[in-house]
């Protein structure tokens, strides 16, 4: 099953997915600007004449130039089609094409927790889809049904768009704009969030757009000249949370719904769901894990089974460990090189209660363990993990390992049966994937102090079962035991701007090039010897 793209490829072409920051500037100034302000008539690839010199796609590239930019997406289907059906050895005729944003919802709806779907509203939420950046759906006569879509709702494009404003890499580096978010007053941000309430809002189920609007980045640039930079993040997650606020209180008040689905890009938004979570109409929430685009291999399929009426055939996903495991042998080979090295320690099959020793000492370790995680989240097996008492923990991993921007906070993992204690969660949601921000209570304020955000003390918990995860459990439940505090620093394994390790090669060169303490493996762990 293939999600549908029925935009242009030209993004595609030229591996949008590679562009540096000047790069989305240009796209700006070269092609936005003219195309839609100055009603140019502009080539894409003219502009980027660069990046299709050594396109990956020639033939596609030669197909495109062609033909009409009005057939460009209906050829760019077809042209994925057959190279699904080249590639994987398939009939044409086996190779279907589902909606974008239904393959949201539909991951969404049938991948949550909800047993019985007729009380439920599915809110998908994107940059941009197949036809719509925003879209409603119900379940009815066992099926998803759109009630509407929205072409016009660009909260995900401004967010987007902001993002470049502020100096950062769009479709990279939102997650640190709503980070930043919460460091400013009201003084600071009444007037950005006054730009972006006058450029858009909701009334009675429809966007009133202001008409002097044209884009989605000249309009803001000119407007927010001279305001600082975290008043315009502030700004811009205020003026979020509240249009999507609005957008799912309408609808569920129309379709006399209580419980919510969230799906799509802006899923992402944390402190948003967060928001709409506090909501008197909403009873019951859940955001799907990994809500991007990378998790269209799955909607596509409940979306092909429920178009075609096979309904009954949907499994659900009840994890995101879903990647591939590190091996004994795999590690045995990798360590072979480290025996004997003075450097390091290396202890064979440790207990909990060791690894949580060294943890409560103060020691910083990498956990490559079992299946890696599918999507954006770390949730223990490829996690850096660390006691959350130690506030100073904070500047080492951000100094010495991650090199990430400071104002940014970190996470904790916590045993399920401590939620009432670390966790200000009125109305009973899960928080199974870190998709949902929450309050936090004075007890977490004081454990895990350096695993909330440091300005409004809200926190992105993983709450870990046995049935889960039961390896991270017990080393949590261990800590426990020795502290007395039921969760532990989490972030993700890897060095700030390269992927999360995926081997246990992977994992030793990070223990290698990082001031990380030590690594934990499912029958080793190997601690740098500090004498």
């Amino acid at each position: 099953m293939l999600a549908s793209q029925k935009v242009s490829p030209v993004q595609f072409l030229c591996d949008a997915g590679d562009y540096s920051i000047d790069d989305w500037l240009k796209e700006q100034k070269k092609y936005w600007k003219p195309k839609l302000m100055e009603e140019e008539n502009v080539c894409y690839f003219d502009v980027f004449k660069d990046k299709i010199v050594h396109c990956a796609y020639p033939d596609l590239l030669d197909l495109v130039e062609r033909e009409a930019e009005e057939k460009w997406a209906e050829l760019w289907n077809e042209w994925r089609i057959e190279k699904v059906s080249k590639d994987f050895g398939v009939c044409k005729d086996k190779v279907a094409v589902v909606n974008h944003e239904f393959g949201h919802a539909a991951y969404g709806l049938y991948g949550s927790w909800f047993e019985e779907y007729e009380d439920v509203i599915t809110v998908v939420c994107d940059g941009y889809g197949d036809e719509s950046n925003a879209s409603i759906y119900i379940h009815t006569n066992g099926k998803l049904e759109q009630i509407v879509k929205y072409t016009d709702f660009n909260i995900g494009r401004i967010y987007r768009y902001i993002t470049l404003l502020l100096g950062m890499k769009p479709n990279e580096h939102e997650f640190k704009v709503m980070g930043l978010a919460p460091y400013a007053n009201s003084y600071i941000y009444e007037k950005p969030l006054e730009v972006f309430r006058n450029a858009y809002r909701f009334e009675n189920g429809k966007i009133i757009i202001d008409s002097e609007l044209k884009d989605n980045y000249f309009y803001f640039k000119e407007r927010l000249e001279g305001m600082r930079f975290d008043g315009i993040a502030a700004g811009l997650q205020i003026f979020t949370e509240e249009m999507l606020r609005q957008l799912i209180a309408f609808w569920m008040q129309k379709t006399n719904k209580s419980k919510c689905v969230i799906s799509g890009g802006v899923a992402l938004n944390i402190k948003a769901n967060m928001e709409i979570g506090k909501m008197n109409c909403v009873n019951d929430l859940f955001v799907t894990g990994s809500s991007g685009d990378e998790s269209l291999c799955i909607g596509s399929i409940y979306a092909y089974l429920d178009r075609e009426n096979r309904g009954d055939e949907i499994t659900k996903i009840p994890t995101m460990y879903l990647g591939g495991s590190i091996g004994d042998d795999e590690v045995e080979k990798v360590l072979v090189e480290y025996k004997g090295n003075p450097r390091y320690i290396i202890i064979s099959n440790p207990k909990a209660d060791k690894i949580a020793s060294y943890i409560a000492d103060g020691y910083i370790l990498g956990r490559a363990v079992g299946r890696m995680e599918f999507g954006a989240r770390a949730l223990g097996n490829r996690s850096i993990i660390a006691d959350p008492r130690k506030q100073e923990t904070v500047t080492i991993i951000n100094r010495k390992i991650k090199n990430r921007d400071f104002w940014m906070p970190f996470t904790p993992s916590i045993l399920k049966e401590d939620e009432e204690k670390y966790l200000d969660n009125p109305k009973g949601f899960q928080f199974p994937f870190m998709a949902l921000a929450c309050e936090s209570t004075d007890a977490a304020k004081q454990e895990l102090k350096a695993a909330l955000h440091p300005a409004d003390f809200t926190v992105r918990p993983q709450l870990v079962t046995e049935e889960m995860n039961k390896g991270y459990y017990d080393l949590i439940k261990a800590f426990r035991e020795l502290t007395g505090v039921g969760g532990v620093l989490n972030t993700s394994l890897n060095i700030h701007g390269y992927p999360i390790v995926r081997t246990a090669k992977d994992a030793m060169e990070v223990l290698e090039q990082t001031d990380l303490d030590g690594m934990i493996f499912e029958k080793y762990l190997i601690v740098k010897n500090v004498n």
